[in-house]
């Protein structure tokens, strides 16, 4: 097996998620020159590359990727683990060189969070290889916590820990009620089946990775730059998220030239998850709509 330096989701996932959800996802290894990461590319039609969240997990897109497979093709990588000043570099490093094998085209790229983060990068660096951009719950830079403890701090560490520690006859119902709660990013649109999705990453993400993925959040800052993204770019965020978050994709919206905000109803950050549907239909409608306008 090849040496991983990315964020892998721990064996045991498939067997928590929708078996149709699975169709077309036959990840394969993809040698960086320092270790490998997984890569999956699926469906056919234009390119949409896929950036996922923290902590990197590849998977985290599944419900969306079976839906946009019917009309794209799909690339998705797990993001590298690792540390340092450097880190940043390291990822936009990695991003290009999946591209170069498997992203021939300028795509279309949507990131979610700290994948959002990753895709402003992008586009900002590589404006040539962008299409389009879909920003995610998203932020151009992790603001104070001051009002946000009980949301950003409290109920995190509440959900974290008794999905990660408690045995499951006990963290099963608990996170039920936490959706039902709204509690930390979770909606009451988070099934059964996503809730322990959710939970099998909890239990299973190493602290160290955990540590590196808030580090390189906690170091984007691209405020004084997003004025020169020329792309056509949508903005999404979740109805239910926290103030912080809805406050975040509206600076964004406002910072990115031309840019569009879309709020998902009733769901939360998890939203690629809790409304998939949603999220496929809102990104393929606002294509439509670019594409005609370009194309006049």
């Amino acid at each position: 097996m090849a040496t991983t330096i990315s964020a892998r989701l721990a064996d045991g996932w498939r067997a928590r998620v929708d078996p149709a959800w699975l169709e077309g996802w036959e990840p394969q290894w993809f040698e960086l020159g320092d270790g490998a990461i997984e890569v999956v590319v699926t469906g056919g039609g234009p390119t949409v590359v896929l950036l996922p969240g923290l902590p990197g997990y590849k998977e985290m897109w599944l419900p969306l990727a079976t839906r946009l497979r019917r009309r794209f093709r799909i690339v998705t990588f797990d993001l590298r683990v690792a540390g340092g000043p450097a880190r940043w570099e390291l990822a936009l490093g990695d991003l290009e060189r999946v591209a170069d094998a498997f992203v021939p085209e300028p795509a279309v790229v949507i990131g979610h969070s700290l994948g959002g983060a990753l895709a402003q990068r992008w586009a900002l660096a590589r404006p040539e290889r962008v299409r389009a951009l879909v920003l995610s719950s998203s932020f151009a830079r992790v603001g104070s916590l001051r009002g946000q403890w009980r949301k950003r701090v409290f109920e995190q560490l509440v959900v974290l820990a008794s999905q990660r520690l408690l045995p499951e006859a006990l963290a099963a119902p608990l996170a039920r009620r936490l959706a039902a709660r709204e509690a930390w990013v979770y909606d009451d649109r988070c099934d059964e089946r996503t809730l322990a999705f959710v939970r099998h990453g909890i239990r299973t993400v190493s602290p160290r990775l955990a540590r590196a993925c808030l580090g390189l959040a906690f170091a984007h800052d691209t405020r004084a730059e997003l004025s020169r993204v020329g792309v056509p770019t949508l903005v999404v965020v979740g109805e239910r998220e926290t103030p912080w978050a809805r406050s975040a994709a509206v600076g964004l919206a406002a910072a990115i030239p031309g840019a569009v905000l879309e709020v998902a109803p009733g769901v939360a950050h998890l939203h690629p998850l809790s409304a998939p549907d949603w999220l496929a239909a809102t990104v393929t409608d606002w294509l439509e709509v670019e594409n005609r306008c370009a194309a006049r």
